[in-house]
């Protein structure tokens, strides 16, 4: 058990300064002036006074596994480590595929998430992939979502040269699937739409808004800020429902020419009118896009990072004019409630789970709290996987 005594809380709304008791993973109480002793129970005090303690972050796109592939066998990026993970303050990930769903199979993605929840964090996974029809473990997304603990959504690419090019009618299938799979299994039952830049972009996405019965909050395409124009369109996709998923992996000084930095793209959407609540930030960590030159020969890799998404929160709320709760928002309870997870996930309340950071007034990342153990430690991972 920890009390953190005196931090300025954001839950993300503030709550001024409190002490927080945690213990047995969840969030036992918030007050003023907590007695240190509970029952003879070991409770290790933190002194967080001038600290500032928030959520957890909520990570609903990293390449757990590793992704990549697409320039061939030595371009596929390594397997994600515990410790990179929490020492960026991400306590909640979702795993899924990346261009390659066969080397890489379904079933290795589940191994994979099972062992990060083994070794602290919590972990869950779309079935799916980029082709279709959809690499699952049981033959079918719903019987994935109905059967399969981990899985909470399904996942696929369109709008770009590497998807299967699936039709509208596939895409409302799978939609359909995940949606039934969802409301059987009491999840989100949510669809993943990695987005390249064809000409079609989100077109598809909006007529199926538009025409089917299909809730346009389970539809979440990503990667919106890949370009000016897709990202336009994704902000009036959002007004009519979806979530929108910004990656804060692909920004220009990343390598990635022509797209809308993450924390300017946050912005923007608070301009034009959409709710936060339908914005949400994810790295991609571990992500990788291979860059040809006018020939189609091979000219090199971009390839995203697991801190950019404290990077480019730390960005909004300090250079943007935004307050801390609204930057807050789219790292903890937008993904939280996009994928299901929310109150549990994505907030500091009395019985949610016990993952919270401690930042410093520069919010710098102090301390890192995983299911209620201390995960990182004045920027030292504490988690560690079994081979590090």
């Amino acid at each position: 058990m920890f009390l953190i005594r005196g931090a300025e809380v954001y839950a993300p709304e503030p709550l001024g300064r409190k002490d927080v008791l945690i213990g047995f993973g969840k969030i036992i109480r918030i007050g003023e002036g907590l007695p240190g002793e509970y029952g003879g129970l070991d409770v290790d005090e933190v002194d967080a006074k001038d600290c500032i303690l928030a959520p957890g972050f909520v990570d609903q796109h990293v390449h757990v596994m590793g992704a990549g592939g697409e320039a061939g066998f030595f371009s596929r990026t390594p397997e994600m480590q515990v410790s990179a993970i929490v020492s960026h303050g991400i306590t909640t990930v979702v795993g899924l595929h990346g261009t390659d769903g066969t080397a890489r199979n379904i079933e290795a993605l589940y191994a994979k998430v099972c062992s990060l929840e083994q070794e602290g964090i919590t972990a869950r996974m779309l079935t799916g992939s980029f082709e279709m029809p959809s690499a699952t473990l049981t033959g079918s997304v719903r019987r994935d979502l109905i059967f399969i603990d981990k899985v909470i959504g399904a996942k696929t690419a369109i709008s770009d040269r590497r998807s299967s090019q699936p039709s509208r009618s596939d895409v409302e299938k799978l939609l359909a699937q995940a949606y039934t799979g969802g409301l059987v299994s009491g999840k989100r039952g949510y669809t993943h739409f990695h987005m390249g830049v064809g000409r079609r972009r989100l077109d598809m996405l909006a007529d199926i808004i538009r025409e089917t019965e299909i809730p346009p909050y389970l539809i979440i395409p990503t990667h919106v800020n890949r370009d000016e124009e897709l990202f336009v369109q994704a902000m009036e996709l959002a007004k009519m429902g979806a979530v929108i998923d910004i990656t804060s992996g692909i920004a220009p000084e990343g390598g990635f020419g022509g797209a809308v930095k993450p924390s300017d793209a946050v912005v923007r959407c608070l301009e034009n009118g959409v709710k936060i609540q339908n914005v949400t930030m994810s790295s991609d960590a571990n992500g990788s896009m291979a860059v040809y030159d006018a020939d189609g020969r091979f000219a090199g890799l971009c390839v995203t990072t697991v801190e950019t998404m404290h990077k480019e929160f730390r960005d909004l709320a300090r250079t943007k004019g935004v307050t801390l709760e609204t930057a807050l928002r789219p790292v903890t309870s937008s993904p939280a409630a996009a994928i299901g997870m929310y109150p549990r996930k994505g907030c500091v309340a009395e019985g949610s789970d016990a993952d919270l950071i401690i930042m410093d007034k520069e919010l710098s990342i102090l301390k890192v709290f995983a299911m209620g153990r201390l995960a990182a430690d004045e920027g030292g991972a504490l988690l560690k996987g079994a081979f590090e």
